[in-house]
């Protein structure tokens, strides 16, 4: 039982690929008030990390074959809000945002938010506070503001893996056909503001040393050329004579 926030279902998704190294310091940092549960899913790592995990009180499933970042993420929202969650909180293994930032949108939770959106760009500067590199700061920065003013999309930050998603958000959202891999979660947060959804931001901090899973810079290229493509649907979608199948409801 969740101690902090009593009155909803709050079960943890720790998502995870080759984050053996770093499962011990997770598990320590995990405030375990903060949640009914904690689910951790395995995308088919080569290394033993679904076994290290098997030593913690948390239910572990590992992945067949690898299904991609998206794709793990959806397997563990569907997997969370089949088992009773209200709100499903995507934790990332590798460290880099800190596993309790669900206690800072308690007030929102309790509001029946749907989508809360953690941001490394509420009230500071990431790169100065944090260490975030500076290219990836600026990247983020200016491709964030882009995105917000060109959609009218009230967020300071599109690139962000900190979300607790609402059960209403998942029932609601084609999320399904959404990309399997990093693409995903720019994804979601532009439906979020296609389709209405009650969403929000709280701000986060974040730490770039030690061992890390974020995508490289190819990848990180190939994923903000796959965000130009989403926003293209998104402002097509918009004009009600095509929907592409992100902004489509189920």
């Amino acid at each position: 039982m969740s101690k902090n926030i009593p009155n909803k279902k709050i079960y943890a998704m720790v998502i995870s690929y080759k984050s053996s190294p770093v499962l011990e310091d997770l598990y320590s940092r995990i405030d375990k008030d903060n949640f009914d549960k904690i689910y951790f899913f395995d995308d088919a790592s080569p290394d033993d990390s679904a076994e290290k995990a098997k030593k913690f009180e948390w239910v572990v499933i590992k992945n067949d074959k690898n299904l991609g970042h998206g794709g793990n993420l959806k397997k563990a929202l569907k997997t969370v809000f089949e088992n009773g969650a209200d709100y499903g909180v995507e934790i990332h293994a590798d460290n880099q945002y800190s596993p309790n930032e669900v206690f800072k949108s308690k007030d929102m939770i309790n509001e029946d938010y749907d989508l809360i959106v953690g941001s490394r760009f509420v009230n500071k500067n990431p790169h100065l506070k944090d260490g975030m590199p500076y290219i990836r700061y600026l990247t983020n920065k200016i491709t964030s503001f882009i995105t917000s003013k060109l959609l009218n999309i009230k967020l300071t930050e599109f690139h962000t893996g900190c979300k607790i998603f609402s059960k209403n958000f998942y029932n609601t959202l084609p999320i399904e056909n959404n990309s399997d891999n990093y693409l995903f979660s720019f994804e979601v947060l532009l439906q979020a503001a296609f389709f209405k959804m009650k969403y929000g931001e709280i701000s986060i901090s974040s730490s770039y040393e030690g061992y890390k899973t974020s995508c490289n810079y190819l990848n990180g290229l190939i994923y903000l050329l796959g965000n130009m493509k989403v926003i293209l649907f998104y402002l097509i979608s918009k004009t009600k004579i095509i929907k592409t199948k992100n902004f489509r409801k189920k």
